[in-house]
């Protein structure tokens, strides 16, 4: 296990298992927390486990990966959380993923506004560059969302950045109120939502009208699905980058490992056209499994994808076996 004063990206939520032939650990933190470790960041997963065959076998994997576990607290009574995929076509015969949710009473749904005080959460959320988490969180119980509002309010003791990933689930939000989401997101210094989701909770997918919608964080990161990714400063400046073509196996995940590219770059000190090609390029990985990650291309293939001309990026494509790009790049 990592120690915790090496972390430079903590990401706070709830922890999965994905019950399928063969049970696999997923939740958009931990896919990004997974992500990171895979790209060389010491990431940390700060959450909670129920003490069953589930949480052992994520804590497992996580430690497998090099992810920090030492903030994620064992609950002897509540259960881990899990959920299944229902795969189908939609009326124009594209494939589509829908997820089934099981995390009423969860040990995450547990947590509280006091859990950040916690001695082995406080410690690696102060060690932390990056404090990532998402509106995910907020909708498991009340007193996650207190958690959630103390954790984006207060910030105790994180002396990085906060990111703050929409990710909308109608499914968790019964009353189908967004102003809770918007209301947190305008607290992070880093937004990322899809463009479908925007319009959903913000009433719009244009990134300068989010901008109005959302004035307060540093940057705000629009995902418009195959089509590109906006990133939009608080003075209004915009750095458009298109996504790659891709063959698509399985959706689910991408956004997660678009974040977790994103913040690699950011934690590096990247200028944002590279984050925006490092969030396209974990989210392209993903989206040709059937899992909810996939590793990064190797150093020498992600070296020339970050430093291709803007031609070779937009003719580079993306299918199960690999990322192939233009002849002589």
């Amino acid at each position: 296990m990592q120690q915790t004063d090496t972390v430079r990206v903590a990401c706070l939520g709830e922890p999965l298992v994905l019950v399928s032939v063969d049970a696999h650990p997923a939740g958009a933190e931990l896919n990004v927390a997974i992500g990171l470790a895979a790209r060389g960041v010491p990431a940390a997963l700060v959450g909670r486990l129920g003490d069953d065959e589930h949480g052992s076998l994520i804590r497992a994997e996580l430690r497998r990966h090099g992810v920090d576990t030492s903030a994620l607290e064992t609950d002897p009574h509540r259960p881990t959380g899990h959920y299944s995929k229902v795969t189908g076509t939609d009326e124009t015969g594209e494939r589509t993923t829908t997820s089934r949710y099981a995390r009423a009473g969860s040990a995450a749904s547990a947590m509280g506004p006091e859990f950040l005080d916690r001695t082995e959460v406080s410690t690696v959320l102060g060690a932390s560059a990056i404090v990532h988490c998402s509106g995910i969180t907020a909708a498991l119980s009340d007193t996650c969302r207190a958690l959630m509002c103390r954790l984006l309010t207060e910030r105790p003791g994180i002396p990085g950045l906060v990111s703050f990933d929409v990710n909308w689930r109608e499914q968790l939000w019964p009353d189908a109120d967004p102003a809770v989401v918007v209301e947190l997101a305008n607290r992070a210094d880093l937004v990322l939502v899809g463009a479908d989701e925007a319009l959903r909770v913000a009433g719009t997918d244009d990134p300068v009208e989010l901008r109005r919608v959302l004035p307060a964080p540093a940057t705000i990161v629009v995902k418009d699905g195959a089509r590109r990714a906006v990133a939009v400063d608080r003075d209004g400046d915009t750095t458009e980058m298109p996504a790659l073509r891709v063959d698509v196996v399985e959706p689910v995940g991408a956004g997660d490992a678009f974040a977790a590219g994103y913040l690699s770059g950011l934690v590096r000190g990247e200028d944002t056209a590279t984050c925006l090609r490092r969030g396209h390029i974990g989210a392209a990985a993903t989206l040709t499994v059937a899992t909810d990650w996939a590793p990064p291309p190797p150093d020498g293939l992600m070296h020339r994808l970050l430093t291709c001309s803007a031609r070779d990026w937009s003719t580079t494509t993306v299918s199960a076996s690999g990322f192939v790009l233009a002849e002589g790049v």
